[in-house]
């Protein structure tokens, strides 16, 4: 599964924000009258950012049974966030429409901001029917400066209760990236059952891509309140538990692949996991260097909104980027 993230900073780009995301919003399934709304959304969310935002990046994210739209910038941030919501805020070069109009033309809305942080607003669009999945999965990515498609991939599949969520980074930038994170990736959307152990050591037996990939995967059983955690490379892995507490999930060094594959594989790690628990995954492409205190408050949010607060604060752009957050409970 992909996504795109369009760097929003002058005017051109609040053009380019409604052309793409009303491709990429026809291509995840959605009728002609919410791709129009989609568009709309996507015009008054880029406008706002050219105007208000610092480094401001419109996200497009088209997974089963959903469609998301998410705005994310590092500052200023709202001093009033209910303000924003009246009907006419938005103003000098948007329609006009206020975030309150996005999130009435949306399926599901939600917003974090912190005066002087930083703003994610996200807007989402229901596509069929809603799948039953074991856990709450928000995406953001980002495809590195220059580049076409994202080197980064991730998937989210679920079969007889189990829930297997990964996230990987193909070698470089580019088609031949993108190649390697799709065919790890694969092998999790061909059977969701597999244990991550073993899932890795078909990624590793793998020839289809001509590089390798660092990867990361997390199978959840909620009948067993469990989860286990396999991971190649150096990709960022914290698992919280409902008290709040974090745990640093470590991968072993090297890259997975056929021809190659280093490093010593191991046998998954077992953790608790419950309706309170949150899981954030995340590739090379975001600095790892955020703590505890920013997401203070974030774990009321939906796990999008996570995803997006930390690419917008913390994506290195010079690099192909994938956050994955996923958190307890059934979700979409």
């Amino acid at each position: 599964m992909t996504g795109m993230a369009l760097p929003v900073r002058e005017p051109v780009h609040v053009r380019q924000a409604r052309q793409q995301t009303g491709v990429l919003a026809r291509e995840a399934g959605l009728a002609e009258r919410e791709v129009e709304r989609v568009a709309v959304a996507a015009t008054e969310l880029a406008g706002n950012l050219v105007k208000y935002a610092v480094d401001g990046l419109l996200v497009a994210v088209g997974r089963l049974g959903a469609f998301d739209l998410i705005a994310t910038d590092r500052g200023p941030g709202l001093r009033h966030v209910e303000d924003s919501m009246r009907d006419g805020y938005s103003t000098s070069g948007t329609l006009g429409i206020g975030l309150g109009g996005v999130r009435r033309m949306a399926d599901e809305f939600d917003i974090l901001s912190r005066y002087g942080e930083g703003t994610v607003v996200l807007a989402r669009w229901l596509v069929g029917p809603r799948p039953r999945l074991g856990v709450r999965p928000g995406v953001a990515m980002f495809t590195a400066l220059g580049e076409t498609v994202c080197g980064d991939s991730w998937v989210v599949a679920e079969r007889d209760g189990i829930t297997t969520i990964a996230v990987s980074d193909g070698l470089g930038h580019g088609p031949e990236a993108a190649i390697a994170s799709a065919a790890a990736t694969a092998h999790v959307t061909a059977d969701p059952t597999t244990s991550p152990s073993e899932l890795i050591a078909a990624m590793d037996a793998d020839g289809t891509a001509r590089r390798g990939a660092t990867v990361a995967v997390a199978q959840f059983h909620p009948a067993r309140s469990s989860m286990l955690f396999c991971g190649v490379g150096n990709t960022t892995v914290r698992l919280f538990s409902p008290q709040g507490d974090h745990e640093t999930l470590v991968s072993v060094p090297g890259i997975v692949g056929r021809r190659q594959r280093r490093g010593k594989r191991v046998q998954p790690l077992t953790r608790p996991w419950s309706e309170g628990s949150w899981l954030i995954m995340h590739t090379d492409g975001v600095s790892e260097r955020w703590g505890d205190a920013e997401l203070a408050g974030a774990f009321d949010r939906d796990p999008a909104t996570v995803a997006g607060w930390l690419l917008g604060r913390h994506v290195r752009r010079r690099d192909d980027a994938c956050v994955l957050v996923a958190a307890g409970g059934a979700g979409p």
